[in-house]
């Protein structure tokens, strides 16, 4: 399957558009799609990090532009809807493949483009990636990762009645965030007086809010700072400026470009000043207390949220030594207060929920089977299932458990990270799926899948399965099947899987 990604960077936009639709592109990638992105090549792009991430990159030229930072977000296309959307359209064709899914990611862009667009492929699945919830969309799917966004607030807006990711439990991000979460968690929790600072206020920075952060710091005291690290984008404009203002300072400043490790460093360090964004979510994931600095407009929803639960945020035309003081000395008193806060509002895990629902795997009804990773909060739902005699019946112990023991079983499980366990998911919880390692010539993998009875004979097994292949189709699974079990058997075998015994189905790695 192709998919066709309209997404911009520049002075003005800055990268993040860019990044969480590389991250999305990536986690598609994975799952076997072919991906190809259509840009703008405006000042300040960051199209070779595209590139470098190896995806293929269509390029629509702009008009001369300034280097001027634009503050209004609908004036950064540079061009009207209807010409852009003629630029896409001829740069799809030209690739001779049919597109199955388009993503657009562009606060220009509206409904007027979406319609254009939708017209000319009508079968391509229509994804928009918005923060705003300012204006009409014509889509299939709307993420909104903004925090505290009800998909309700959409409805006036929403004209194909396409659904509504909304929240931070559906931010893209980067999995070796969730992957780092524990660790960085684990190190938080011993500090006792934060001394390691990280300054990163996004990909561009046109107005280069790191230097005035950088001079509040030098000018204020904050002896228990011992080292305070600066990530800069590939795309920021004033390196020279930053590197010469820190050459005398009295802290120990290290500058780093274009980072690739920004999940170590969050974990590596102790408490932050960040710009808001996609960067907000990736410290939230670690639980890095931070002071929030809402750099644009398109921010102030999200910095009002901040404020409002007790995160701290402050404002680019609002920082001086006074208001950073006051900011760090909250923060340093409340530091884990600020830690716990940020790890509730994102797990990290919204790449995984997003691809699922881009890409639909239905069951017979037609609606779409997923799955989430099994916590705790799912134990006596799964003791429940283990007690259900259609579970039993073909299981390789039909005793049904101990509850103390099966509380012991799962919380070991769920700790287990060579194993996946997955709860089903249509509607709601309706069953389980597990891969657990398997000594096997041929498999690495071993699956384990039951659902309640009444979801039973609805095409939902076959979908999570399909599911759990598409997750994991870089490694070899095994299905073991008692001959008598003629459902099991069925239902493998019209999935496709390979038949290597009586008893033994095998999905082979892509």
């Amino acid at each position: 399957m192709n998919v066709f990604l309209r997404v911009d960077s520049s002075l003005s936009i800055g990268s993040g558009h860019i990044i969480r639709c590389l991250n999305l592109a990536s986690s598609l990638r994975s799952l076997g799609l072919n991906c190809i992105f259509v840009s703008k090549n405006h000042n300040g792009n960051i199209i070779p990090k595209i590139e470098i991430n190896g995806f293929e990159t269509l390029v629509i030229n702009t008009t001369v532009e300034t280097d001027d930072y634009i503050r209004d977000e609908k004036s950064w296309l540079n061009g009207g809807q209807s010409d852009d959307a003629e630029c896409f359209i001829t740069l799809v064709k030209q690739q001779n493949c049919r597109p199955d899914f388009i993503i657009v990611d562009h606060y220009s862009l509206d409904s007027e483009w979406e319609l254009l667009v939708k017209k000319q492929f009508p079968f391509a699945r229509l994804v928009v990636v918005d923060d705003l919830c300012n204006r009409q969309h014509y889509s299939d799917v709307l993420i909104d990762q903004t925090f505290q966004r009800d998909a309700r607030e959409y409805a006036r807006l929403n004209k194909n009645n396409g659904k509504i990711l909304a929240g931070t439990k559906f931010a893209l991000l980067n999995p070796t965030f969730s992957a780092l979460r524990e660790l960085s968690k684990a190190h938080k929790a011993q500090v006792k007086v934060p001394s390691t600072l990280l300054v990163t206020m996004g990909g561009v920075d046109a107005q280069n809010v790191t230097g005035d952060v950088l001079c509040c710091l030098e000018n204020g005291d904050f002896p228990y700072i011992d080292k305070i690290t600066v990530v800069l984008g590939a795309a920021y404009p004033h390196q020279n400026v930053i590197r010469e203002q820190i050459e005398n300072s009295k802290y120990n400043v290290n500058i780093l470009t274009n980072v690739n490790n920004m999940a170590e460093l969050m974990s590596d360090h102790d408490f932050a000043i960040g710009a808001m964004g996609g960067t907000t979510w990736e410290r939230c994931v670690m639980g890095l207390p931070a002071i929030n600095v809402a750099i644009a407009d398109n921010q102030l929803t999200i910095a009002k949220n901040l404020s409002e639960i007790g995160a701290i945020v402050l404002h680019s035309d609002d920082i001086t030594e006074s208001t950073l003081h006051n900011a760090l000395n909250r923060l340093t008193t409340d530091y884990h207060c600020q830690r716990l806060l940020a790890m509730d509002i994102c797990d990290g895990l919204g790449l995984a929920r997003v691809t699922q629902e881009i890409v639909c795997l239905p069951a017979k009804d037609g609606k779409n089977v997923t799955l989430r990773q099994a916590t705790v909060d799912d134990i006596d739902f799964v003791y429940q299932l283990q007690c259900e005699p259609k579970t039993r019946q073909y299981a390789r112990d039909p005793v049904i458990p101990l509850y103390v023991n099966h509380v012991s079983w799962m919380q070991k499980k769920l700790k287990d990270t060579k194993s996946y366990f997955y709860m089903i998911e249509h509607d709601t919880r309706c069953g389980v799926i597990r891969l657990d390692p398997v000594e096997h010539g041929n498999a690495e993998l071993e699956i384990s899948i039951f659902l309640t009875d009444a979801c039973q004979g609805k095409g939902i097994a076959s979908a999570a399965i399909k599911r759990v292949i598409m997750l994991h189709n870089n490694v070899s699974l095994l299905a073991t099947v008692l001959p008598e079990n003629h459902a099991s058997q069925k239902l493998f075998n019209s999935i496709g899987l390979k038949k290597i015994s009586p008893s033994e189905y095998i999905s082979e790695k892509k």
